[in-house]
C-alpha cells in the first residue's frame, strides 16, 4: 500500500501533530513549529519552543498548505518564484527491547529533532533568512490539553555559542544538556537565560533548490554525549531511514478491506500506536497522557490487545514491566505507578480493587496465545493465578465488591473513573463482568498446562460469579443490568455505555445479549462520531461533565460495541468503524478544536462533537487495529490454535490480510466469494484453501495482492479500494499479472504451473 499523508490548508486547522520515538516525544503547532520536546529517559522537557520563520524581503512568509506524514510534520510556503518547505521530524527505531538508556550506535540516533528546510527556486529569488526562535523552558500552550509541570518552565540555562552549534546546560542541572546547529553558519545568534534567537541567511543564485538541516540534540548525561548525537546526525539520510522503520511498521497486520477510509484508519492505528512507545528509567512503557512517565494497568492491558498485531515486543516488554512493577504484595494490580522512578510506588486511591486486575490476566491470556514468545501460557500462568487469586478474595455474598467510599478517582473502579462528586463502587457489573473472563481465562490455561485441579477451581469460581450477577445485578427497572448495587443495598439503574461488560465478557445469556446491543446501537447512543457514554434517556445524562464521561462521546466504548455486534450486524461494526475515524479525516479540523489529521481524539463533546481531550488518544490506535483484526477480520486465537470467521457487510465479498503474525509465523489470508484462502491452517465456517506463500507485489501503490501456490496453482489476489490498474510480479517465478480494478473491486486469478513455465492466466471469478 502507499505511504500514507494528509494535506490540508493551514488555515483549516487547530494544531498539529503529536510525534514520539523510544527516547522522546514531540508536540507541533499547525504551521510546523514545536510546542515541547520531552524526554522518557529522565521525564524532562528539554525545549518548551522551536519556532522557524522564513523571511524574504523583510516580510514573515505566511504558511500556505500542511502536510501531515508518519514520521513528520510539513508546512510549505510560496513566495515569487521560490517554494519553501519546513519539514520537521524525529527518527524513529522500533526496537525498544533493551534497556539500556544509553545511544547505540547501531540504532538511529533518537535523542534529537530535526528541522529540514528545502527551498526550490532559489535561482532566481533571494536571499532567504531562517529565523529560529528556541525557548528552553516548557512553556503553556492552548494548543494541547496536557500542560506541563511549573517546574520545567522555571528551567534556565547556560548557553555557550561555539560557531556552528550552541551548547546549552540547564542552571543547576549540568548533566542536562542540549545542542543546536547547522552545517551553515548563522548570521546572528542571541541569547538569554532562557531562550536561542539564531539567524541563518541563505543567499539567492547559488543553486536551484537548496536544502538546510537544523539540528537539535539532547542527553542527561551531558554536553559530550549531545554533541557526539549531534554530529552522527544527517538530516536527509535520518529522515530517509526513519520513513522506512515506518514502511516496515506498516507492512505489519497490513489488513484490507473494500472501505478506504476504515484502511486509512488502519494504518494510521499503527502508525500513532507506536509513537507512545518509550523507554523509561523502569523499562519499556507507555503513558496514558503524554509526555509523562504515569502508566495506567487499565490502559496498559487494552493496548496490549492491539500492540500485539503491530509491536509483539513492546507488548512483552509492557506485560513484563506490568509483572515486576504493579503487582501489590496481595496480588491485586496497581491503578498506577511512575515509570521513572527506579522502584515505582503503587498508587491504588485506596481501591481494594478495580478494573486493573481482571485486565492485566486478559491481557497476559491474549499475549500468551496470540505471540508466542517468552511469555508461554506456562510462564503467564502463575501471575493470572496470583491475580485471580486476589479476585476471588474480594467476593462477598457471590460478588466482588469494592468499598471505597470517596468519589472521583477515590471512589470508582470502573474505566470511567475522572468524575466529580461521582461514585460507583460496591458491586459494580462492569467490574464482575471483567473477574468473570478472568477466571475463565485462567482456567483455560491451568487445563492446557495439565492443572486439572486449578482448571476445575478456577472455572467454578467463574461460573459462581456468573450465576450470581445474572441473579442479583439485573435491573427489575430496565430489565438491563444494574450499573451497580452498591454497599448501602442501594440498585442502581442507570443506563450507560457499561452496559456492554458482560456482553463483551460473555456474562450476558443471548436474550439479554440482544436486549443490550439494541439499546447501545440505538438512537440515545449511537451517533454518527460514536457511542454516548451515558444514554440521552437516562436522568444523569450530560454531554460535557466528568471529561465526557457522563454523555458524551469515548471511541473505546465505540469499539467495545462494535466488537460485540459483529456476528449479529457486521454493517453496524463497519458504520463503528466509520465513526471513530470520522474526525480523524474531516474536512475542516479546526471546526472540532484538538483535532488533528490522521491521529484518533480521545474523547468528545456529546452534542457538538468538538474534541474535548487529546488531541492524539494513545491507546485508541492500537484498539482500532484489535477492533479490525478481531473484529472485521474475526482473527481469534485459542490454545488449540487460531480461527478466522470474518464479519463482513451484505455489500462486500472480500477481506484480505498480509503479514500478521502468530506465534512468531506471519500469515496471509483473504476472504472472496465466502472462500478463505490462508497459508496456514486455519479453523473457520468457510470453505477453506491452504497455500504455500510465495512473494509478490505491485507496481501501483493503490493495488492489494496475495500470492499463494495450491498444489499445482498459483493462486493471485489483487484488491484495490481506490480503483487502479498496475502489474502485479511474483518473485521467483518470474510471472507478470496485468490487473485493473474499480474502486472497491477484488479478482482471483488462477494461473496454471508446469515444471518449467507458466501457462496462460485465465481469470476464474470475478468481483
Amino acid at each position: 500500500m502507499k505511504y500514507p499523508y494528509y494535506r490540508y490548508a493551514t488555515g483549516s486547522l487547530f494544531t498539529g501533530s503529536s510525534l514520539g520515538n523510544s527516547a522522546s516525544f514531540a508536540r507541533l503547532n499547525e504551521e510546523t513549529n514545536l510546542l515541547g520536546l520531552w524526554s522518557s529517559s529522565d521525564n524532562q522537557y528539554y525545549l518548551g519552543e522551536w519556532h522557524v520563520e522564513v523571511v524574504v524581503d523583510g516580510n514573515v512568509l505566511s504558511p500556505k498548505e500542511t502536510f501531515f506524514y508518519p514520521e513528520s510534520q510539513v508546512t510549505t510556503y510560496a513566495v515569487h518564484s521560490m517554494e519553501i518547505e519546513k519539514r520537521f521530524f524525529i527518527p524513529y527505531h522500533p526496537n525498544l527491547e533493551s534497556q539500556n538508556l544509553q545511544s547505540q550506535p547501531d540504532q538511529l540516533p533518537e535523542r534529537c529533532a530535526i528541522f529540514l528546510l528545502r527551498l526550490k527556486g532559489m535561482a532566481k529569488g533571494g536571499p532567504v533568512i531562517i529565523r529560529h526562535r528556541l525557548v528552553v523552558p516548557a512553556v503553556r500552550t492552548d494548543k494541547f490539553t496536557k500542560q506541563a509541570p511549573t517546574g520545567q518552565m522555571e528551567k534556565r540555562v547556560e548557553i555557550r555559542k561555539n560557531q556552528p552549534w550552541c551548547e546549552i546546560l540547564t542552571k543547576g542541572k549540568q548533566a542536562e544538556a542540549r545542542v543546536f546547529g547547522s552545517l551553515r553558519r548563522w548570521k546572528s545568534c542571541e541569547e538569554s537565560d532562557a531562550t536561542l534567537t539564531v539567524e541563518y541567511e541563505i543567499p539567492s543564485g547559488s543553486a536551484e533548490d537548496v536544502e538546510v538541516p537544523f539540528i537539535f540534540t539532547f542527553s542527561p548525561n551531558g554536553i559530550p554525549e549531545a554533541l557526539e548525537t549531534f554530529h552522527r546526525v544527517h538530516g536527509e539520510k535520518l529522515h530517509r531511514d526513519t520513513i522506512q522503520q515506518y514502511a516496515g511498521i506498516l507492512s505489519r497486520a497490513e489488513l484490507y478491506t473494500p472501505d478506504p477510509a476504515i484502511n486509512r484508519g488502519l494504518q494510521w492505528a499503527k502508525i500513532n500506536t507506536v509513537r507512545v512507545q518509550h523507554r523509561y528509567r523502569s523499562g519499556a512503557a507507555f503513558t496514558n497522557d503524554p509526555p509523562q512517565d504515569i502508566v495506567v494497568v487499565r490502559d496498559l492491558a487494552w493496548y496490549v490487545f492491539g500492540s500485539d498485531y503491530v509491536t509483539p515486543e513492546f507488548s512483552r516488554e509492557l506485560l513484563l514491566f506490568a509483572e515486576r512493577a504493579a503487582f501489590h504484595p496481595d496480588g491485586k494490580l496497581t491503578e498506577y505507578i511512575h515509570a521513572d522512578e527506579p522502584t515505582p510506588v503503587l498508587h491504588d486511591y485506596n481501591l481494594n480493587i478495580n478494573d486493573d486486575t481482571p485486565l492485566y490476566v486478559l491481557a497476559l491470556y491474549h499475549h500468551a496465545l496470540v505471540c508466542g514468545d517468552q511469555l508461554t501460557p506456562g510462564y503467564v500462568f502463575p501471575f493470572m493465578k496470583r491475580a485471580c487469586d486476589y479476585i476471588i478474595s474480594q467476593i462477598r455474598d457471590g460478588l466482588v465488591r469494592c468499598y471505597a467510599d470517596g468519589t472521583n478517582v477515590w471512589g470508582s473502579c470502573s474505566w470511567r473513573n475522572i468524575i466529580d462528586g461521582y461514585n460507583l463502587t460496591g458491586a459494580v457489573t462492569e467490574i464482575n463482568a471483567e473477574c468473570y473472563a478472568a477466571l475463565m481465562r485462567t482456567a483455560e490455561t491451568a487445563r492446557a498446562l495439565n492443572k486439572n485441579a486449578e482448571a476445575e477451581y478456577y472455572q467454578e469460581k467463574a461460573h459462581a460469579l456468573k450465576n450470581r450477577i445474572n441473579e442479583v445485578l439485573v435491573s427489575e427497572k430496565t430489565g438491563l443490568y444494574l450499573l451497580n448495587l452498591d454497599n448501602n443495598g442501594v440498585r442502581h439503574h442507570d443506563v450507560t455505555g457499561d452496559l456492554i461488560f458482560p456482553v463483551f465478557c460473555e456474562v450476558a445469556e443471548e436474550r439479554m445479549r440482544e436486549k443490550i446491543l439494541e439499546k447501545l446501537t440505538g438512537g440515545e447512543l449511537w451517533t454518527q462520531y460514536g457511542s454516548h457514554t451515558v444514554s440521552k434517556g437516562d436522568p444523569s445524562y450530560d454531554p460535557d461533565f466528568g471529561y465526557q464521561l457522563m454523555g458524551g462521546l469515548w471511541h473505546n466504548l465505540t469499539a467495545w460495541i462494535g466488537y460485540c455486534v459483529r456476528t449479529r450486524n457486521p454493517e453496524l461494526l463497519v458504520q463503528g468503524m466509520r465513526n471513530i475515524y470520522r474526525l480523524s479525516e474531516t474536512e475542516c479540523p479546526g471546526d472540532f478544536h484538538n483535532v488533528v489529521p490522521g491521529e484518533f481524539p480521545e474523547r468528545l463533546h456529546g452534542e457538538t462533537f468538538e474534541s474535548r481531550g487529546m488531541a492524539m488518544s494513545p491507546w485508541m490506535p492500537p484498539t482500532y487495529l484489535w477492533l479490525g483484526v478481531e473484529g472485521l477480520l474475526g482473527f481469534s486465537a485459542s490454545l488449540s490454535g487460531f480461527d478466522l470467521r470474518p464479519s463482513l457487510p451484505s455489500d462486500w465479498n472480500w477481506i484480505a490480510v498480509r503479514n500478521m503474525l502468530y506465534n512468531g509465523r506471519p500469515i496471509s489470508a483473504f476472504v472472496y466469494d465466502r472462500t478463505l484462502y490462508s497459508t496456514e491452517a486455519v479453523r473457520s465456517d468457510l470453505p477453506t484453501v491452504i497455500g504455500v506463500p510465495v512473494d509478490s507485489d505491485c507496481d501501483a501503490g493503490e493495488i492489494f495482492s496475495i500470492g499463494m501456490t495450491v498444489e499445482n496453482e498459483l493462486l493471485l489476489f489483487a484488491a484495490t479500494d481506490a480503483g487502479a490498474q498496475g502489474t502485479i510480479i511474483i518473485h521467483g517465478l518470474h510471472i507478470e499479472q496485468p490487473v485493473a480494478l474499480n474502486a472497491g473491486e477484488a479478482r482471483l486469478f488462477r494461473i496454471a504451473l508446469k515444471q518449467h513455465g507458466v501457462h496462460k492466466s485465465q481469470i476464474a471469478s470475478r468481483s
